[in-house]
């Protein structure tokens, strides 16, 4: 649907196309940042807005832009957002740039949200899903190439000193957050297509073990924590939905086997083939600084009373030396404390202004081109939106954010009237922790790009139009 016909007089189709060949170029921008064309870096970063603008002005000229309420209420975020984000500024050259520019990587890719729901179904998404698997071979053949490779390899240069000395692949993209959302967007398509298939078969038994085998491969070739947890969590959702669906009992258990069983398994296998990669992920859980963050410099001295809660993290409160206090705890448990950090970013409010510094002004770009940015906070989304926006607006931006991801999933798990439940699950994961903890608004890469894609291949579910049997 895709692929072949793309000359055709129909705009929705037209669009579609549009879409899918974006999708593409965002892969490949990264390979022709770092690889192919890395002088022309910078100018090739602001291309993509080219691409985008037409997309948009041709969504708008045949009324597949705002036609929709959900559209709507999210422009009138938008608007507001600009307003309270401007307040910030001064009026002069650099700040007006600054202010475009923080503007872009806050909203350039939400459009992109109003066009997918305004053109997609959930049969085209699934179509969709099912070519990317088609991918999945090559991307791990990079990984494990750039695994293997010396630092300073071709295969893993780059335009810049992160990506020239990598610590973990970044297969097509600039830097290795990009590469996590990728690979997760794969995993995510993967139980997405065999939970939703009305029948397993042998073949595709056969089919989804290669698939898990080689996306495993990758999981622990990343050498990610972040993938680790993500991974899953998307398992814990698919045999969640896999479970309670109204299915055939041996329809059921064939579905069931590929998150319960064949995952794990081939996980298990893969961390001993790479053992090295396995053994890298391991020792870096627990070892984040802990003392700079929020939740600590402001409540280190605070108990925790709460007995299930120390025993499931294993702190002694008997230990007079090693207590239960926060400060003990994110000692213990440092990579859960830096995501409760981020969730929790009531700690970032006594340090922002009423108004903030302005929409982006800790945004990637911004602080690439202003000499005097007044903080630093790069990838921790929710307390640089409240350093930008300040406390008034921007807490009200970060709860807006919180209670969107809430309905989702309150929405999906409880509304009967939704019947695609076994391919937009797995999806949910992705939102959600896109919403809540990703940096969506740091600046306009992959990460951006694919967590609004997803939100609209998720928003499919409430079109009535897309409703299917469950």
């Amino acid at each position: 649907m895709f692929i072949n016909n793309f000359v055709t007089k129909k705009p929705k189709e037209k669009l579609k196309k549009f879409i899918i060949f974006f999708y593409v170029y965002m892969i490949l921008e990264g390979m022709l940042r770092k690889w192919f064309i890395p002088i022309l870096n910078k100018e090739i970063y602001f291309l993509k807005d080219f691409f985008l603008f037409f997309i948009y002005f041709y969504a708008f000229k045949h009324k597949f832009l705002f036609e929709k309420k959900i559209s709507k209420i999210i422009t009138l975020f938008i608007v507001i957002s600009l307003f309270f984000g401007v307040i910030g500024y001064n009026f002069n050259k650099i700040d007006i740039l600054s202010f475009i520019l923080g503007s872009r990587s806050y909203f350039l890719f939400v459009p992109l949200f109003f066009v997918i729901i305004h053109i997609f179904s959930i049969k085209d998404v699934k179509k969709f899903c099912e070519i990317n698997l088609y991918f999945v071979l090559p991307y791990f053949i990079l990984v494990l190439f750039q695994a293997i490779s010396p630092n300073n390899s071709f295969i893993n240069s780059g335009y810049n000193s992160l990506v020239q000395t990598p610590e973990r692949p970044s297969a097509y993209f600039t830097y290795i957050t990009q590469n996590t959302y990728y690979f997760l967007f794969l995993l995510c398509s993967c139980f997405s297509y065999f939970l939703s298939k009305c029948s397993i078969g042998k073949k595709d038994l056969f089919l989804s073990a290669i698939l898990i085998f080689f996306l495993t491969g990758i999981m622990i070739l990343l050498k990610s924590r972040a993938v680790y947890v993500y991974s899953s969590a998307v398992a814990i959702y698919s045999i969640y939905i896999a479970l309670f669906a109204n299915q055939n009992f041996f329809l059921k258990l064939k579905k069931l086997l590929i998150p319960l069983v064949l995952f794990p398994i081939f996980f298990n296998i893969n961390s001993h083939i790479f053992e090295k990669e396995y053994n890298f992920s391991m020792v870096r859980f627990n070892t984040d600084h802990y003392q700079s963050l929020g939740i600590v410099t402001e409540y280190k001295e605070i108990k925790i009373e709460n007995k299930l809660l120390i025993k499931l993290f294993g702190i002694s409160e008997n230990d007079k030396n090693f207590g239960v206090t926060i400060n003990d705890f994110c000692n213990k448990n440092s990579s859960i404390c830096r995501v409760i950090n981020e969730l929790y970013f009531i700690s970032s409010l006594n340090s922002s202004s009423l108004f903030g510094e302005g929409l982006g002004a800790g945004t990637s770009v911004v602080a690439h081109i202003k000499k005097d940015q007044k903080f630093s906070l790069g990838e921790a989304e929710n307390h640089r939106i409240i350093g930008e926006l300040g406390y008034l607006f921007g807490t009200v931006f970060v709860l807006l954010k919180y209670f969107f991801v809430i309905f989702i999933n309150l929405q999906l798990v409880f509304n009967r009237k939704i019947k695609n439940k076994l391919f937009l699950f797995p999806f949910l994961v992705f939102v959600s922790v896109a919403f809540l903890i990703s940096p969506i608004t740091y600046t306009t890469s992959f990460i951006s790009f694919i967590c609004w894609f997803v939100l609209g291949i998720v928003f499919l579910a409430f079109d009535k139009k897309n409703i299917s049997k469950f």
